[in-house]
């Protein structure tokens, strides 16, 4: 047997060796990106129903019917369960202007949706924001 053709078996466990931690790697890497995954998916899913909610909202629908209405199971508080969401609305003093005998009334509300995704290393996770709903009255003069 040809002494220089063969592999000692130090050089066949370091091969050896090298793949396996090149394996692990990718293992330990493809778990990162599936968990990423599923976090980004949570806080996609929250922001559209977040949007849904302010829509229904300037619909002037109650908050109880507005909870009713999404096709997600929602509360109005305490903490989100798993995969579960809680979704507030908070209101604000209404501001007025009088523009050619013209009131506008703007509505400022603030909502707020926290949910915990699965896996999620820090708990809880809330997205705000501010919502604008004009209302108009006319003021007619005889």
């Amino acid at each position: 047997m040809n002494a220089r053709a063969a592999f000692s078996i130090i050089e066949t466990m370091v091969a050896a060796a090298v793949v396996a931690v090149g394996l692990t790697a990718a293992a330990v890497l493809a778990a990162s990106i599936m968990a990423q995954q599923e976090r980004d998916t949570a806080t996609l899913r929250a922001a559209n129903l977040q949007e849904q909610a302010v829509r229904l909202y300037r619909m002037d629908l109650s908050h109880a019917l507005i909870l009713s209405l999404l096709p997600e199971d929602c509360r109005a508080s305490g903490a989100p369960p798993t995969n579960g969401y809680v979704l507030s609305f908070t209101r604000s003093a209404p501001v007025s202007l009088d523009v050619d005998g013209v009131n506008v009334a703007v509505e400022r509300t603030g909502s707020t949706i926290s949910y915990a995704p699965a896996g999620a290393d820090g708990g809880a996770r809330t997205n705000s924001v501010t919502i604008l709903r004009p209302t108009l009255r006319v003021k007619y003069t005889q």
